[in-house]
């Protein structure tokens, strides 16, 4: 699909595009055994970034909240921000995105790690209760479901500009 007249910042999958950022910056991560990387995004530009670190001292420092340290460091405002992340968040960086008005998780989707599993259960509890939204974002989508195989009515959009997305 080529891009929508007049837009050259139009990005065709913005989801799988961040997430592969996300997952670059995850490389660099000092996280032996559960690397993690982060991408703050805001009006399809990146604001922020962070990967997860774990210190000499055994203190574990996660992307998100080292993402929105990199925000604050800077100045930049965050409000109406989507956070990107390789991995689950912990509840206390839900609690941060709440505080910098971030309404929106895009995780990627992989099994938990069973040391955190308590942790994330509180980090979706949380996100409920401050109407976050916490998306599992796929890397290898189901075939049977990228086409639609029913066929339009009149209420479904016939062009991109009729749709309800950024």
């Amino acid at each position: 699909m080529p891009a929508p007249q007049g837009d050259p910042c139009y990005i065709k999958d913005k989801d799988r595009y961040f997430m592969s950022i996300a997952n670059a910056i995850a490389r660099g991560s000092t996280h032996p055994t559960v690397p993690g990387g982060c991408v703050l995004i805001r009006d399809r530009e990146i604001i922020g970034d962070g990967r997860s670190v774990l210190c000499s001292s055994k203190v574990e420092i996660d992307c998100i909240t080292y993402a929105i340290a990199t925000c604050a460091k800077r100045g930049t405002p965050t409000s109406g921000a989507a956070i990107y992340s390789t991995r689950y968040p912990f509840a206390a960086s839900v609690f941060q995105a709440h505080l910098m008005g971030i309404r929106r998780f895009v995780v990627a989707a992989t099994q938990w790690e069973p040391y955190y599993k308590d942790e994330f259960r509180r980090a979706a509890r949380l996100a409920r209760e401050l109407s976050i939204a916490i998306e599992p974002f796929h890397d290898n989508p189901d075939p049977r479901f990228t086409e639609n195989p029913h066929e339009l009515d009149e209420f479904d959009p016939t062009e991109k500009t009729l749709l309800d997305n950024d």
